[in-house]
């Protein structure tokens, strides 16, 4: 019985640690983030929708191998007087066919029924539907990388907003860290001045200053709760406050080497390759297009009429349903558009030139890609050096600051001079803040080119 309340008070202990930390700030590391938005961003739910789109018209196109069966029935009211003479047959022929001459007092109309099942299998088309499948296979690719693309453009998007959010808390950490310094010297000069060893202008003097300190605390406060709101553009369901890497995003370290060529692998030349491919499909379709086709053809039909083989006619409903005649008819056919050489001769050369204009748009791409690739790898080298640069120079100003602000007490300065240096000091953390977020948004630009994001999502966590 003694044990009882003990693990009842363990219980509410583990249940009580437990709440608290769900309470706590959330996981923020970059590839968490990425994995919490997965593929539910519209742009990529669009892009999946194109694929099944295309993935569909290549199963219609299949169906073209298959037998086209046409049922019809009809039962129609009309006269039958026949003549003699030729015509041509256009869609929805109105056609009558009779030898029944017309007398005094017979009706010259009567009812018809006629249907009729007929088969169309085109058994040849010399190659047309299996380039036709070839290039719905090429367009299914192509939809393929255009996701891809998209996906790698999205996480290019998000990680330029994460770095921001960070940017804004790493600037609202150091206009804390200034609001703080700034009151130190407002407090120091307040009691020197009520001591009679400095005037009481040093203590307005640090008022206002306080106050621009302040002033600037509030500016960043509402940069990181814009950043905030920007992120959930992509993950609509965070909430609270999140743990993120700011002590790695301020101390970044020497970046890995990255290729100076793009690979052929890369989403964005990816998307061009399949284009071009899909064009030179299209090329080969169109050349297919001018031969002709071959169908198996098949009907059965049956027809009836009022008209009694003695002449007699009867103009009630079910009398066309009398006097029928059944036929089939069985042969092969071949249809061949010649006009259409010519055209497609036209359709040929245009197809040619889409095949070129796609060709030459992959070469642009990939040499576009490449010089960028080769540029901010330079950038990068260059500025891990100015960013190491920076972060000596914000130790030896913070060094300086503090003999000025021991030498102020002591009163061997006055205001001004510790002010200044201050204000260096500030000028220093910021451009310190600076040249890291330039940094980080140069190896997102490099990310983005090499298709590669493992560097910063192992390092922002």
């Amino acid at each position: 019985m003694k044990k009882f309340p003990l693990y009842l008070t363990g219980m509410l202990l583990m249940l009580y640690s437990v709440g608290a930390y769900s309470q706590g700030p959330k996981e923020g590391s970059l590839s968490y983030l990425w994995e919490l938005m997965g593929n539910n961003y519209p742009m990529l739910t669009e892009k999946q929708a194109r694929i099944e789109e295309f993935e569909y018209r290549k199963k219609e196109l299949s169906t073209v191998a298959l037998p086209q069966v046409q049922l019809q029935l009809q039962n129609s009211f009309g006269t039958f007087a026949g003549t003699n003479g030729a015509f041509f047959p256009i869609p929805g022929v109105f056609n009558v066919n009779g030898n029944v001459a017309e007398k005094p007092g017979v009706p010259g109309s009567t009812m018809n029924t006629f249907g009729s099942v007929l088969l169309d299998w085109k058994v040849s088309q010399f190659g047309k539907q299996q380039k036709m499948m070839e290039a719905a296979g090429y367009e299914i690719q192509e939809a393929q990388s255009n996701y891809e693309a998209a996906r790698l453009s999205l996480r290019a998007k998000m990680t330029r907003t994460y770095l921001n959010l960070l940017y804004s808390q790493s600037g609202l950490s150091w206009a804390d860290k200034n609001v703080l310094r700034v009151k130190e010297i407002l407090d120091l000069s307040s009691s020197l001045a009520e001591a009679g060893l400095k005037p009481g202008a040093d203590t307005a003097l640090a008022a206002a200053t306080y106050l621009q300190a302040m002033a600037q605390q509030e500016e960043w406060q509402g940069k990181y709760a814009a950043g905030q709101v920007n992120l959930k553009e992509f993950v609509p369901e965070l909430n609270g406050e999140l743990r993120l890497p700011l002590e790695v995003y301020r101390n970044i370290g020497l970046p890995d080497q990255s290729p100076d060529t793009v690979s052929t692998s890369h989403p964005f030349l990816q998307v061009l390759d399949k284009r071009f491919k899909y064009q030179q499909s299209q090329k080969k379709v169109l050349a297919r297009k001018q031969m002709p086709s071959i169908s198996l053809l098949a009907g059965l039909s049956a027809r009836g009429t009022g008209i009694n083989r003695d002449g007699r006619v009867h103009q009630n409903f079910a009398s066309g349903f009398d006097n029928s005649a059944h036929n089939y008819l069985i042969g092969l056919g071949l249809s061949w558009n010649l006009t259409g050489l010519y055209i497609g001769s036209l359709e040929k050369k245009r197809a040619r030139k889409q095949v070129d204009a796609a060709a030459s748009q992959y070469q642009l791409q990939e040499l576009q890609m490449n010089t960028a690739l080769q540029a901010i790898s330079s950038r990068i080298s260059a500025q891990v050096k100015q960013v190491a640069k920076t972060k000596d120079a914000l130790k030896k100003t913070l060094n300086a600051y503090d003999l000025y602000l021991s030498r102020y007490e002591a009163g061997l300065i006055n205001l001004t001079d510790l002010l200044q240096i201050q204000a260096l000091l500030q000028q220093v953390e910021k451009s310190n803040i600076e040249v890291c977020q330039e940094l980080w948004s140069r190896l997102n630009t490099r990310a983005e080119l090499s298709g590669d994001y493992s560097y910063l999502f192992n390092h922002l966590k």
